[in-house]
């Protein structure tokens, strides 16, 4: 059966965790056709790119938002455009809410049904978004354990729990730790520009006492380590900057490894979780964007390992990061003590926890969570073909 299948991910880690369904659905049928807005991780897992999400002004946040509008209607002109003319057998969203559901409804009036991986967070804020995946999502792929009961609570059953993509790199092996402070800024500039200088900061001022720490930044795919490291020379001395290193390689890998951590809240925090990496959690945005958060937004932690595990992390966010406060929360778990071990413990549950998952009904294996969400797809896309051809047959008997 050839299918055509439109994707749909408008941020880094939405393309990397949708290129592994993408390799799964190409496995399984090398003459299905995959095209729309992703990155360079999904393209090279055979989707054709008509938005290179890395370019066309995905961001976050209410005033970062602003600043990338231009390029974002740009986006949504092509992808809705593809939708209506194309017509995919299946058009499959990942995460990217504000964007995405604007694009169900453009699917769901052209007659094309909707896969939504990663689904918006309405348990955590704007809870009339289930209202709009009823009316516009045929299927939600959710990641986390506690979205299935959630949307069925509220009267949409229409939810698979594939589980989270990360859960697949849970191992039991652990490399020894060398005695390195990993840094992860993010994979937006605006949240580079205001996270990364007080990492590097605090960095600076950890060795003061601990001249034998190291740092490491692991900058995201889209960005140029070489230029991070230029933007570093205006932030910490000469003698910090020696003692520091830049990398573009693999972020779980680097986490193995090192001593602790400091990460901006995001995937990343679970990737923490999997690699059993103490790490404390930041966020910095515009006075806008925290205004808004504080009167919308209903959780009291925003970790995605404290929205499995309350308390797991430390959370260090504002619109400008407390430094003193970042430092007291390093020291906490660098240094061997009970704050320390009590954080490896929690990062064990919510490991636990990445790993659970529902088969899918029709499918007779486990398989890995990109293959659960493949067979979704699939699935969806299949009843969508059997559909149309009944609809041709009766047309045809008529």
């Amino acid at each position: 059966m050839s299918l055509r299948i439109v994707i749909s991910a408008g941020e880094v880690s939405g393309d990397r965790h949708l290129s592994k369904a993408v390799a799964a659905l190409k496995s399984r049928y090398p003459d299905c056709e995959i095209r729309g807005m992703a990155g360079r991780e999904c393209q090279q897992a055979g989707a054709e790119l008509l938005v290179d999400c890395y370019r066309s002004g995905a961001t976050m946040g209410f005033a970062e938002l602003l600043k990338s509008i231009t390029k974002i209607f740009a986006s949504f002109k092509t992808m809705s455009k593809l939708v209506r003319e194309w017509k995919p057998d299946v058009l499959v969203l990942t995460d990217y809410p504000d964007f995405n559901m604007r694009l169900a409804k453009v699917a769901h009036r052209a007659g094309v049904r909707v896969v939504y991986f990663i689904p918006p967070k309405a348990w955590a804020w704007r809870p009339g978004r289930v209202e709009l995946i009823r009316q516009f999502v045929t299927q939600v792929a959710a990641i986390f354990p506690f979205e299935k009961k959630f949307y069925a609570d509220r009267g949409y059953s229409h939810v698979t729990y594939v589980g989270n993509p990360l859960g697949d790199k849970v191992t039991n092996e652990w490399p020894e730790r060398d005695n390195t402070l990993l840094m992860l800024p993010g994979s937006r500039k605006f949240e580079v520009d205001l996270i990364l200088p007080p990492m590097l900061r605090v960095f600076e001022r950890l060795r003061r006492e601990r001249p034998e720490l190291k740092g490491r930044v692991v900058a995201a795919p889209n960005m140029n380590p070489e230029q991070l490291s230029a933007f570093a020379r205006n932030v910490v001395s000469t003698t910090t900057l020696e003692h520091l290193s830049w990398t573009h390689e693999d972020a779980l890998k680097e986490m193995r490894t090192a001593r602790a951590g400091i990460l901006k809240s995001g995937t990343c925090n679970l990737e923490g979780a999997v690699a059993g990496l103490p790490f404390v959690s930041v966020y910095s945005g515009s006075w806008v964007s925290k205004v808004i958060t504080f009167f919308l937004v209903r959780l009291k932690e925003y970790s995605p390992v404290n929205i499995m595990r309350s308390g797991t992390a430390r959370e260090v966010f504002g619109v400008r990061i407390d430094e003193d406060a970042l430092e007291e929360a390093v020291i906490e778990i660098l240094d061997d003590g009970p704050r320390r071990e009590t954080m490896i413990a929690a990062l064990g549950e919510v490991r636990t926890m990445l790993t659970s998952f529902d088969i899918p009904p029709g499918m007779n294996h486990p398989g890995t969570a990109a293959e659960r969400l493949a067979h979704v797809v699939v699935t969806v896309a299949r009843n969508d073909k059997s559909s149309q051809m009944n609809e041709e047959r009766g047309a045809e008997n008529g």
